[in-house]
């Protein structure tokens, strides 16, 4: 009666820390082994499958995975393209396609196509031939880019 009676004076938060409190006690510390597995989220699946141009090949296998990407893919818009130039003194450069957002904005068409840098005047269009590795096998785009004339946002 003295257990309730203390119970009953506790408001729902303190109730319910008490509870876990007598629950991990009474369980002890150690977790499911069902809860341990590792989850694979969309997120991962679309790291795993992305490619920056998609094939005919990658369009006609129907897993789950592939759909989602190509949902994905297709949302994007594959006209001009971002610009990572971070590393660009190493010959490093990052290409992505624009979202939504940023073809709303004007970035990477009317404004700068380099992440860090929104310049709106004084821009260049190019056609890049892009090259690089994806999924083990080199390859080869042509895309557009509009960026600052000259080194302005190097």
């Amino acid at each position: 009666m003295q257990y309730q009676s203390h119970i009953r004076g506790l408001n729902a938060y303190d109730r319910h820390k008490k509870f876990m409190k007598d629950y991990v006690q009474f369980y002890g510390h150690e977790k499911n082994v069902d809860n341990s597995l590792p989850i694979k989220t969309d997120k991962d699946t679309l790291r795993e499958g992305y490619r920056f141009i998609l094939s005919e090949e990658d369009d006609m296998d129907s897993t789950w995975e592939k759909r989602l990407v190509k949902r994905y893919y297709d949302k994007l818009f594959k006209e001009y393209c971002i610009a990572d130039m971070t590393q660009y003194k190493k010959g490093k450069i990052g290409l992505r396609w624009r979202t939504e957002k940023e073809v709303i904005s004007g970035k990477g068409q009317f404004i700068c196509g380099n992440r860090h840098c929104d310049a709106k005047h004084g821009l260049g269009s190019y056609e890049v031939n892009f090259s690089y590795v994806e999924a083990g096998e080199q390859k080869q785009a042509l895309v557009k880019l509009v960026a600052c004339k000259g080194k302005a946002c190097l």
